[in-house]
């Protein structure tokens, strides 16, 4: 289950995982196959259905030929009981022999080898409805109570993996800068080596933190257990370790962190750390670059002011940075005197500023590490 659970959450920044995925979960759940049926009701033409044991052309031929849920007995009957994590096992709804009967059956499922289905229900809209289906062969026989159980101790994983698809889609054309990489270059202590743009502005808005002896730590309790046992797999693990949830500062999810080794012909071991953000977080990874050469300040200012944008106080952001609060105070006052400011008022507006400017001026790609 759990490696089956690493690749879901993983193919939120690598969706050639969801595949992989699909294939396991059939394993975990003892089914033949698992697919994905992903569809609006209001728009038939944008359906999604990727089947583990069928090849691409199988998968667009259902897609053509079934863009509703007409024929699919079990799955017209359950419609009163699909909710978010609700599990369905299709010999509840409807007999073999119905199943047999419809057109459905014989033009898709019998060359499939499918005649047993069971699901798991992420319903997003009331004219939307999302499956992860696992299915068995009539030689296997339908789905006993222990594969249902491993539905449902899956159910609330998959709920949660929807919801946040759906908040990173339909954020991606609203992160504008936001939406590049962040990349930590890691040495073998797990220490900090380079960073890109959007990774300096990670430590800036305080999610991660880098100590002071380079490695880097999470913000949140949480968020570093998990970082801790993600270095101890790399460590000593073949796979690559599972993505990391980074929590912000009001316990919410703020981005994906997924840890990967670099292959190269160094006998150093070295390992890439990519941070995917799932919202904009308040300045754009150019301003330090802004703040540096309109303003004047020195790279430690720079990262400063941004750290107490976000923060807001003070202590908070020193504590971000891994500063004492009496350095902080002294860095604010030579961000005042150098941009000729006197209260953190006019310095949020400056920067506020500052950001949406560089916001039309830059926008990067391609995670370049500096």
């Amino acid at each position: 289950m759990i490696t089956a659970l690493d690749c879901l959450y993983g193919s939120l920044l690598d969706a050639g995982l969801f595949d992989t995925f699909l294939k396991q979960f059939a394993e975990v759940a003892g089914a033949d196959s698992a697919s994905l049926f992903d569809f609006d009701l209001a728009r038939p033409d944008a359906m999604r259905f990727i089947n583990s044991a069928a090849d691409e052309t199988a998968n667009a031929r259902f897609t053509a030929i079934y863009p509703t849920t007409q024929g699919r007995l079990w799955w017209e009957r359950s419609e009163r009981d699909m909710m978010p994590g609700a599990v369905i096992n299709g010999i509840d709804y409807a007999s073999t022999s119905e199943i047999k009967a419809t057109q459905y059956y014989r033009e898709l499922l019998e060359p499939l080898n499918i005649l047993h289905s069971a699901a798991i229900c992420a319903v997003m809209r009331p004219d939307m409805q999302c499956l992860l289906t696992v299915h068995r062969s009539e030689d296997r026989g339908a789905f006993d109570a222990d594969s249902i159980a491993v539905l449902r101790e899956f159910a609330p994983h998959w709920v949660r993996y929807k919801l946040l698809e759906q908040r990173m889609s339909a954020q991606k054309h609203d992160l504008r800068g936001h939406s590049s990489l962040a990349v930590f270059e890691l040495g073998p202590t797990f220490d900090v080596r380079k960073m890109n743009p959007s990774a300096e502005h990670c430590i800036a808005a305080g999610w991660l933190q880098r100590g002071p002896d380079a490695t880097l730590r999470m913000h949140d309790a949480r968020s570093q257990a998990l970082w801790t046992s993600c270095q101890r797999q790399a460590m000593s693990a073949a796979a690559p370790p599972p993505a990391v949830p980074v929590y912000g500062h009001h316990s919410e999810v703020v981005a994906y962190a997924a840890l990967r080794p670099q292959v190269d012909s160094s006998l150093t071991p070295r390992r890439l750390l990519f941070v995917r953000p799932l919202q904009p977080i308040g300045v754009h990874a150019d301003l330090t670059a802004t703040l540096r050469t309109s303003c004047g300040l020195t790279a430690s200012e720079a990262a400063f002011a941004i750290a107490l944008r976000r923060s807001e106080t003070l202590a908070d952001a020193a504590q971000s940075l891994g500063i004492t609060v009496g350095t902080a105070r002294q860095r604010l006052q030579e961000i005042f005197e150098k941009m000729d400011l006197h209260r953190q008022a006019e310095l949020f507006q400056a920067l506020d500023s500052l950001a949406e400017l560089n916001d039309h001026l830059h926008h990067r790609t391609e995670p370049q590490l500096a």
